[in-house]
């Protein structure tokens, strides 16, 4: 569990410890990335919409 304490509070140990969980958060949601991207469950496994804007005879962003 994440300490709330001030860190010049914190022992040696406590702020060891505190690293420790965070950095094995940061692998288990690393790897529960991966396993769900092998599987093909991803809110980003979508093909993006094609443009539908055309622009007349100026190049694109031209005002005049």
């Amino acid at each position: 569990m994440i300490n709330a304490l001030n860190p010049d509070r914190m022992t040696t140990d406590e702020r060891l410890d505190e690293v420790a969980e965070i950095l094995a958060i940061g692998i288990i949601r690393l790897q529960s990335r991966k396993l769900s991207s092998d599987q093909g469950d991803s809110s980003l496994d979508f093909s993006a919409p094609q443009s539908v804007h055309v622009c007349d005879e100026k190049p694109c962003g031209e005002t005049k």
